[in-house]
């Protein structure tokens, strides 16, 4: 501050006015003598901007008892301070001559310079003990590592002039790679387990707190911790009755499981830690082998995990009250066997399944085959017996786009010219508005998804592999539709003074396919309805039983409950196209038949 102070004074002034600067710390003057990168960051940094204002000039040391500053950090009230001549005159050598002024300076304290003093790293070479550590993490695979300390060892036995220098020479052998990983597994237990090395070689046992006091440890004749285990009567090799213990942390241990994993074609965690128990034994093998094989990236592309998105909303025709079958989602399942005639074989067959949106109704209908003429005769048969619903569910199969096309012609010839306005007008009443589910999105037809499965469970146990006649497979999909109708849709209570359970089947028994809409009679007496206003009643009391008991229920995300997962513009993902078969049956997919993983970047937030 005294610094800056001065500096800006002579900028007012414009004049080359001699200056003294004066300060009672010692540490301060010795820290302007230094270099400052002498001292630590801090002090560095403001003794370079002090020596860069008052370059040239003189810094001197003024005793504590003397310095006119220390009166005002001490503390002093107005009275004292304002006879104070120290204040306002100075020390009383201030105003003679330089000769006068003091000379000696008292040197600070060693240890408070010192402080200061910034810290440089010293480099070192790390101790013996920890140099398999060291050595390992030069390589990048375990084949490599054991080749390179296979050759090392020879070149010790050639220097040493020992008798293996003259047996191994040319190519490296198998007891050679089998001397050199020996040599490095020991040198790596020597590091790992300092103590029960030490313990097992004065032929002590391991201490309770040890983590090898499970396995009752001993030391082999190439000195190595090995397993005790309960094997030694059996009939398998030494490396399998006894396997060599490694650490679970360690380097070595991590480039072993890697070696075997890629030698198993890509093993699983568990065929990979069976072999590798063969022959050594990972402390905490388990999660070392889960940890490979996660983050293997042949394995993760060859069956990548989809992102799981967040649970989406249910569309306004679940939520929505309604007619039954009004809203509809239709699929199909099978093939199905039924055999036309008394002697004739078996043909396929296929049950198309309609679901009420709404009240989750379900109507089943037989269809002898998949062409799209069936299914415009099923969809005729069930709105004649459900009557007609105004808006069409389906997944993006090929016979409802046929199917779909037949109905886009059949509206066009009834809205033609040719046909007067009022046939018209009681056609475009009938309409249906079909909606087809986006590509590769079959969650999108959960609902009926659900229907299928529930209706493929009774009949697989009815029939099994039997097949019977049209008019008995026809007959049992009416008494399967009549089971689905009946299961409840809300929890079921224990207690037996609640209301009967909700089903579909309240929702479709009584009531016309083609009424009109009712006024609400839900509070209205009994005494002042007629018949049939009584049995409107009871059909309006189902909905608001719908709306408490049943609506609510889908209020929670039972899954894909976490927040969605962003993909930004740029980023590297794997598409996923069922749609497309892949070039090669072993290439980028599951099988010839299975879907196929793409690898694009994201150019646009579009893809």
């Amino acid at each position: 501050m005294a610094a800056q102070l001065s500096e800006k004074i002579s900028k007012a002034i414009k004049m080359n006015v001699q200056q003294f600067f004066w300060t009672d710390s010692t540490c301060v003057l010795q820290w302007l003598k230094a270099v400052p990168t002498t001292w630590t960051t801090f002090v560095a940094n403001r003794v370079a901007k002090i020596q860069g204002i008052t370059e040239a000039h003189i810094w001197q040391h003024v005793p504590g008892t003397q310095n006119p500053a220390e009166l005002i950090s001490r503390g002093l009230s107005p009275e004292q301070i304002q006879h104070n001549e120290l204040w306002w005159e100075g020390p009383s050598w201030f105003q003679a001559g330089l000769d006068s002024w003091p000379r000696q300076h008292t040197m600070a304290n060693v240890e408070d310079v010192e402080g200061e003093m910034r810290r440089s790293a010293v480099p070192c070479a790390k101790q013996q003990e920890y140099f398999g550590t060291w050595y390992v993490s030069k390589f990048s695979n375990y084949q490599n590592l054991m080749r390179s300390t296979a050759y090392w060892l020879r070149l010790k036995n050639i220097l040493k002039r020992t008798e293996a220098s003259r047996r191994w020479k040319g190519i490296l052998q198998a007891a050679e790679l089998k001397e050199a990983e020996h040599t490095l597994m020991g040198c790596i237990q020597q590091e790992t387990f300092p103590k029960e090395w030490k313990a097992l070689s004065n032929h002590e046992a391991v201490s309770r707190s040890s983590p090898l006091r499970w396995f009752y440890p001993q030391l082999s004749r190439d000195n190595l911790i090995r397993v005790g285990g309960r094997l030694g009567h059996s009939q398998e090799i030494e490396d399998t009755k006894h396997p060599i213990v490694l650490p679970a942390t360690h380097l070595l241990t991590r480039m072993l499981l890697e070696h075997f994993h890629k030698k198993l074609l890509h093993a699983g965690p568990q065929l990979l830690l069976g072999t590798v128990r063969l022959q050594y034994w990972p402390l905490g093998g388990r999660s070392v082998a889960r940890q490979i094989v996660h983050r293997c990236q042949r394995c993760f592309r060859a069956k990548p995990r989809p992102i799981q998105q967040f649970m989406g909303e249910l569309p306004a025709a679940r939520v929505t009250a309604s007619r039954p079958f009004s809203r509809t989602g239709v699929d199909y399942f099978g093939p199905v066997h039924i055999r036309p005639g008394p002697r004739r074989t078996a043909v396929k067959a296929y049950v198309a399944v309609f679901v009420c949106m709404c009240t989750k109704a379900v109507h089943l209908e037989l269809v002898t085959d998949l062409s799209t003429d069936r299914f415009l005769q099923v969809l005729r048969r069930f709105i004649a017996r459900r009557g007609k619903c105004s808006d069409l569910y389906s997944d993006n199969g090929t016979n409802f786009i046929g199917a779909r096309n037949q109905l886009k012609q059949l509206a066009e010839l009834l809205h033609s010219k040719e046909h007067n306005e009022k046939i018209a007008k009681e056609c475009t009443k009938e309409g249906i508005h079909w909606h087809f589910n986006p590509p590769s999105a079959p969650h999108f037809g959960g609902l009926w998804e659900a229907a299928v499965k529930s209706a493929k469970y009774h009949l697989l146990r009815v029939l099994g592999d039997h097949v019977v006649s049209f008019e008995d497979m026809n007959t049992l999909l009416v008494q399967v539709e009549s089971c689905l109708n009946s299961r409840p849709l809300t929890a079921m209570s224990d207690d037996p003074n609640d209301l009967e359970p909700l089903t579909p089947g309240h929702f479709l028994i009584g009531a016309s396919m083609q009424q009109l809409p009712a006024p609400d009679y839900t509070a209205v007496p009994l005494n002042r309805l007629k018949q049939w206003q009584t049995i409107q009643q009871k059909l309006q009391q189902f909905w608001k039983r719908w709306r408490l008991e049943y609506l609510t229920q889908l209020q929670g995300r039972v899954k894909r409950w976490q927040p969605p997962i962003p993909i930004s513009v740029g980023q590297l993902v794997i598409i996923r196209d069922d749609n497309l078969p892949p070039p090669h049956p072993l290439e980028n997919g599951k099988d010839s038949e299975g879907p196929l993983w793409r690898r694009r970047s994201c150019q646009s937030s579009d893809a």
